[in-house]
């Protein structure tokens, strides 16, 4: 204790460093417009990561809104729901600190806003439906709020617990996303739910997420309903602060001025401007990606339509402006840069992480590429104790690959398949 006092005090300004490949968000874009104010008016109080002050806000905002919104895609509506994944060191980013800030905000400026009541770990697609059910014979008014906002503090459990035979949350947790009645299959009692609008915000550790995402969860869309964000914890202040009132309050009645028009905004479409923006952006996000990009990246067009829009009814707008856009394009550049750090930077030794990022990025990787990772100069035994050591951690797995001779190895993102796959 004596060495700690001792030391030099470390300036409550001094940022948390971390290593060059790290995703960095464009603030000049990200922060448009109220959420910029948000950040700004909050950030310089709390060791919270920005980025995590943004993803709360954003869905707090999504959630508060109600279900009379949405955006037309592919001649769909898709409901203005953001589920962001924040992803970090337990205690150490600050992500429940993150999520406290931006709760007092959204209580100073609504009193009256519960984000529901349901509270807890999910743990059943009919625990989820419950909370937002219809009436019936028992409970004739049923939940008149069709509002819920979760936090999952535990989303590793969350994770764990889906992957249990007969377990429907999962399915449960898609339909959500996309706005759909809920009426998951029941022996008892059947629950529905009319109308939904639920946000699901995560919290999980780099560790539990590579861990415990099942190849089912990244194959069957869940992974992608998410947004994921790798947050730090991004500054020292060893006491802590509050905003002054006089910067606070300006932006919480920018906030009830905004949730009051976008309660009655009904669709959000692209402005002639942002439509050109969009052409020219739609095919690189509409693209499939291989491996863990593909799992978790594959509804960019969807989320970035339904951020944007979330940037405009900010700015009390019906429309989306190239700047709501581009705002949007900004929060998902990162997300995808997350999920490069996320799940190709575990924390295992140099050679494995090497052979992990190789793996993740390119979905599929022979066997004999792996030594030319290393230009060819790691012994071979260092090579295969690497690959093991990931096989046994259930990060990556082996496919072998019939040529007529002898077989050809492949590496592939997680762990064995229970069923042999197709090469």
């Amino acid at each position: 204790m004596k060495a700690l006092l001792d030391g030099d005090a470390q300036s409550t300004e001094t940022a948390h460093t971390q290593s060059e490949d790290w995703p960095r968000l464009d603030e000049e874009e990200a922060l448009y417009g109220l959420v910029g104010d948000v950040v700004r008016a909050i950030g310089p109080h709390t060791e919270a990561d920005p980025v995590a002050l943004l993803a709360h806000f954003l869905a707090q905002f999504s959630c508060i809104i109600g279900n009379s919104l949405s955006v037309n895609l592919d001649g769909s509506p898709n409901p203005l729901l953001f589920w962001p994944v924040l992803v970090g060191d337990t205690g150490k980013s600050r992500k429940g600190s993150a999520g406290k800030r931006i709760d007092r905000l959204f209580k100073g400026a609504f009193p009256d806003w519960t984000g529901g009541k349901m509270r807890g770990s999910l743990s059943s697609g009919e625990g989820l439906a419950c909370a937002v059910r219809d009436g019936d014979g028992n409970d004739p008014e049923g939940i008149l709020d069709k509002r819920l906002y979760l936090v999952q503090s535990e989303f590793g459990s969350m994770l764990k617990v889906m992957s249990r035979e007969g377990n429907s949350l999962s399915g449960v947790i898609r339909e959500a996303w996309d706005g759909e009645d809920l009426a998951p299959l029941t022996k008892g009692s059947p629950v529905r739910a009319t109308r939904p609008h639920i946000v699901i915000v995560g919290h999980v550790t780099q560790e539990e997420l590579v861990k415990h995402l099942s190849d089912t969860e990244k194959a069957n869309g869940f992974a992608n309903r998410f947004v994921w964000f790798a947050v730090h914890h991004s500054r020292v202040l060893p006491l802590g602060s509050n905003p002054d009132q006089a910067v606070l309050s300006p932006v919480t009645e920018h906030l009830r001025h905004a949730v009051k028009f976008a309660k009655d905004a009904g669709e959000v479409a692209l402005s002639i401007d942002a439509a050109n923006d969009w052409r020219k952006v739609y095919t690189n996000l509409s693209e499939g990606k291989p491996g863990i990009d593909g799992a978790t990246l594959g509804r960019a067009e969807a989320q970035v339509r339904r951020i944007a829009a979330l940037y405009a009814l900010l700015d009390r707008q019906t429309e989306v402006a190239p700047m709501h856009l581009k705002a949007a394009l900004a929060v998902w550049q990162y997300a995808e840069d997350s999920v490069a750090w996320v799940f190709a930077q575990a924390t295992y030794p140099e050679i494995e992480n090497k052979i992990l990022r190789a793996v993740v990025k390119k979905g599929k990787l022979p066997d004999s590429d792996i030594s030319a990772l290393f230009n060819r100069n790691m012994p071979a035994s260092q090579l295969e104790k690497a690959k093991a050591h990931l096989q046994e951690e259930g990060l990556i797995h082996d496919v072998k690959l019939a040529t007529g001779g002898r077989p050809r190895i492949e590496w592939r993102p997680g762990p064995t398949p229970k069923k042999p796959v197709a090469p």
